[in-house]
């Protein structure tokens, strides 16, 4: 039924070509967290041998709980025994569901502790090893990830979300070849919404924008209606959308979300990026702060922040700017590595800026993802270091990816090198993806240009 690999990232028969938005600032959640509601809707046995498929067996908490039910049927099913290996497992999935919904870091420590106790009681128990894949990516511990499914494949190679969380970890580090094969075999193995996002942001990577915005929309319509799961693919497909300068689709997918759930915090995060980048301002403000007060996702404090810088409010602003910095302190006290999203965040706006090129070189010496690069380049570039800049801004710009930051990043770099001509073709290039990619750096790409012309 599927293609073979080609020299198109993953091939499927029912996709052409794909991609998923990068979120670049991840933090409490992660879209590998997709893994945990597919895992909680088919429970496998885990004991079987490696050689044999897992048969899948209804929920076994019940489909009607609510996650907090569940949670609580889970911990009545351990309190009355504590043998039960796979009611600390299901426990411990739930605890990572939960993240997503209540921005509690904490949640991952609880995850944590309750996949342990399973794998104490049953060393083979293959949700709880999922479970700890599906942690260590969102703790930003890449390698374990892949040491954690390479042991779950090794008990059962019939599971896609063990390609998923491979193919997460491999990305993450930036394997970019070994992620398409593995995800090639996710495709392959099982279709659907799990691994077209993954499919999807694997092509938007190498630049292959329609591609990404056809697969999102297959993936949205293979889930159920409500369902989290897509209610974040929805929210992704918008913001390919809004990514490429698309608003009237970004609104239109994050209205879809609004429509099945319509107190959808990520949905909500969208439409007042939307109304932002129309200049509705005062909607926009008034959007990311109910937003916060409800999840305070660094993002959404990040780019209010910005929008309070541009309207004037420079005090507003930096109270955004720490809170992002205490999140962050909460996210690190949690376990997860924040180090790639600090040194971007400190680059742009933190006094420290040797601080944020020591982070930023740290990072890159673990997983040199083209994003790592681009981090490494501009945090040399704000220490005054364009010369070392330019060529992890070229590394950064291999893959062929649509990223109006990524442009913007090469064209200040270059002229800062006395490159004007070369800085011009990467700042127009950056209004030609996305006019609206910063409420701050897109009038400074602006200026540029008009200064150059």
């Amino acid at each position: 039924m599927h293609a073979a690999m080609t020299d198109r990232p993953v091939k499927s028969s029912g996709v052409s070509s794909a991609s998923r938005t990068r979120r670049f600032i991840l933090l409490f959640v992660v879209a590998c967290l997709f893994l945990v509601g597919a895992l909680l809707t088919r429970p496998w046995a885990n004991t079987q041998k490696a050689d044999e498929p897992l048969p899948a067996r209804p929920l076994r908490f019940g489909g009607a709980l609510s996650l907090e039910e569940a949670i609580s049927q889970m911990q009545k099913r351990i309190e009355q025994s504590d043998r039960d290996h796979d009611a600390y497992a299901q426990l411990g999935l739930l605890f990572l569901q939960r993240v997503r919904s209540s921005g509690d870091a904490a949640d991952y420590q609880r995850a944590d502790q309750a996949l342990s106790a399973a794998l104490e009681r049953e060393p083979n128990q293959v949700d709880a090893l999922v479970g700890k894949g599906i942690l260590a990516l969102a703790l930003h511990d890449f390698d374990g990830a892949l040491v954690w499914a390479e042991r779950a494949r090794a008990i059962n190679p019939y599971r896609p979300d063990i390609l998923g969380i491979m193919t997460d970890a491999h990305v993450e580090l930036g394997q970019y070849d070994q992620a398409i094969t593995v995800l090639q075999e996710m495709v392959d193995m099982r279709p659907g919404l799990n691994s077209y996002t993954r499919m999807a942001y694997v092509r938007e990577l190498y630049g292959d924008v329609d591609g990404a915005i056809e697969a999102m929309q297959a993936a949205a319509g293979m889930g159920l209606p409500g369902d989290e799961p897509v209610l974040w693919t929805l929210v992704q497909l918008g913001n390919l959308h809004f990514n490429q300068g698309d608003l009237a689709a970004a609104e239109a997918s994050y209205q879809a979300a609004l429509r099945q759930s319509p107190d959808y915090v990520h949905a909500l995060a969208g439409m007042a990026k939307v109304w932002a980048a129309q200049g509705r301002n005062s909607e926009a403000i008034a959007q990311y702060r109910q937003v916060l007060t409800r999840l305070p996702l660094p993002e959404v404090a990040i780019a209010l922040g910005e929008l309070l810088e541009v309207t004037g409010d420079r005090v507003g602003a930096e109270e955004q700017y720490d809170l992002v910095k205490l999140i962050q302190t909460l996210n690190a006290s949690a376990g997860m590595d924040v180090d790639l999203e600090m040194a971007l965040f400190g680059s742009d706006h933190g006094a420290d800026k040797a601080a944020a090129l020591a982070q930023a070189e740290a990072v890159y010496a673990r997983r040199p993802t083209i994003y790592a690069a681009d981090v490494l380049a501009w945090a040399l570039y704000q220490n005054g270091r364009a010369a070392e800049a330019r060529g992890y801004m070229e590394e950064a710009l291999r893959l062929g990816t649509r990223d109006a930051r990524l442009y913007y990043h090469a064209g200040m770099i270059a002229l800062a090198q006395g490159e004007s001509a070369q800085a011009q073709v990467y700042l127009q290039r950056t209004l030609d993806i996305n006019p609206y990619f910063s409420t701050l750096s897109a009038g400074k790409v602006r200026m540029t240009l008009a200064t150059l012309d």
